[in-house]
């Protein structure tokens, strides 16, 4: 594992100061809108100093392979998109105007599915931080994701993910709830959300 945990350095908007979350290979942040999982992954992906990260001996801050990915900023469709997948040196990469100019006469679920998925897919011994991936994904693609997700552990990945996504939250065991502050059982969050 790559992130040990993370620890919010003072109040940040919805965000408790001395808040301590213990990260797993698969970290899903669950809650109802407004309660903080964009913006911390934001402060994740920016390495602020509004957060102190505790890691595992093999890495250092600057050296941890991190790609980011926001549903609602990052359209594959348009051909300025730049994915902000960082390597350790720190250069950025997006995913180029070929395959924007491709992938423009998709539907927006296609386009997203074959960027989210495939690049989780292609991941290795790095921590994808992923901001909705599902958003515009079928159902069946939904599961496809969730495999996708659960795989990648086995290559070295790391993932901190927020989502409201019912197949990927069933595929782990625990969520962490930024409405709550803890982690819980994907079945006790699921349960809590039925109304």
């Amino acid at each position: 594992m790559h992130l040990l945990s993370v620890k919010i350095n003072e109040e940040y908007r919805t965000l408790p100061e001395g808040l301590k979350i213990e990260l797993k290979p698969i970290t899903l942040l669950v809650g109802e809108q407004g309660c903080g999982k964009s913006s911390l992954l934001k402060l994740l992906q920016e390495n602020s100093e509004k957060i102190t990260l505790e890691l595992s001996d093999n890495v250092t801050k600057n050296g941890i392979e991190s790609f980011f990915f926001d549903t609602e900023t990052m359209n594959p469709r348009t051909a300025d998109v730049e994915s902000n997948y960082t390597k350790p040196d720190g250069t950025s990469t997006g995913i180029g105007p070929v395959v924007a100019i491709l992938t423009r006469w998709k539907s927006h679920g296609e386009a997203l599915q074959e960027f989210t998925v495939n690049r989780i897919g292609e991941a290795k011994n790095c921590v994808l931080l992923l901001d909705e991936p599902e958003s515009a994904l079928s159902v069946r693609n939904q599961y496809k994701l969730a495999k996708e997700i659960n795989d990648a552990v086995s290559k070295g990945v790391q993932l901190i993910i927020s989502t409201h996504c019912i197949p990927v939250i069933e595929s782990v065991e625990e969520v962490y709830s930024l409405e709550y502050l803890r982690w819980m059982t994907s079945k006790e969050f699921i349960k809590l959300n039925k109304g």
